[in-house]
């Protein structure tokens, strides 16, 4: 059995429809209900298993049930897959007066997370097996202006289970990051459109997760962002004023490529 949160993002979806092809039984966890309900009907056609339950991973008593109600009707999970994410671009001036970003990415991004995962790390770690992989970002690495609430609380998860990850590893149970860069989702086109050149598609981001689930890999991250988290620590504010500038020319980019083909469909 693989818990999955997050699992109506694009993403998510791409995960647990590439699953159900192999057979596997999925617990689906994320806020809406509905499209829950739709992904485990498909789940199942595509020759799956799949049960159904929402949560919201801001709300710390939410998520202490949904772990309690997993191991009690579902029960030890094979592997966990934490997908969840929610993202804010927004600079500093913008923020000012809005500490409540910080408190609910941080539910989204790390608390909930981490809540979930320990919650069932203690069984795993008992049963001596068992997998975690927990997709974070390449953001983690570059601290980038406007992403500072997004990437902090991205980075909190990511430091919480390289922590973790020794002590998980001698009772038996694998931990893997995924430092996913852009893709081409719903949470991404506020910023950089549909179809951000250059970006993954969801499908390309899950055969990394699944990558990540299938090896011993503990980590799977850009190059670029391994090289970048190397300038970050030598130089930081430089490092930092140079993933800005990259972020808006990717940015610009973005808005001309959506004009053109505006112009084109014109």
């Amino acid at each position: 059995m693989i818990v999955l949160t997050g699992a109506t993002g694009g993403i998510g979806t791409a995960v647990a429809t590439a699953l159900a092809d192999r057979g596997e039984h999925l617990v689906l966890t994320a806020r809406d209900e509905p499209r829950l309900q739709a992904l485990a009907e498909r789940v199942r056609a595509l020759g799956g298993s799949a049960v159904v339950r929402p949560c919201d991973l801001r709300d710390q008593d939410a998520v202490a049930e949904l772990a309690a109600y997993i191991l009690a009707e579902d029960g030890v999970p094979e592997a966990v897959l934490s997908l969840a994410g929610h993202s804010i671009h927004r600079g500093l001036t913008a923020s000012f007066g809005r500490p409540h970003d910080l408190v609910r990415l941080s539910g989204t991004n790390m608390l909930g997370p981490a809540t979930l995962i320990l919650a069932v790390l203690e069984p795993m770690c008992a049963a001596g097996h068992g997998r975690i992989v927990a997709v974070t970002s390449a953001a983690t690495r570059i601290p980038t202006p406007a992403w500072a609430a997004y990437g902090s609380s991205k980075a909190g998860l990511d430091t919480w289970l390289r922590a973790i990850r020794p002590d998980a590893a001698a009772h038996g149970v694998g931990v893997a990051i995924v430092e996913m860069p852009l893709v081409a989702t719903t949470m991404a086109a506020p910023t950089y459109g549909a179809a951000p050149r250059g970006a993954l598609t969801a499908h390309q981001a899950a055969q990394r997760v699944l990558r990540a689930l299938d090896s011993r890999r503990s980590l799977i991250s850009p190059g670029w962002a391994r090289l970048g988290a190397v300038l970050s620590q030598a130089a930081p504010t430089l490092a930092a004023r140079a993933a800005g500038a990259g972020g808006r020319a990717a940015q610009r980019l973005s808005r001309r490529t959506r004009q053109h083909r505006q112009g084109q469909v014109r």
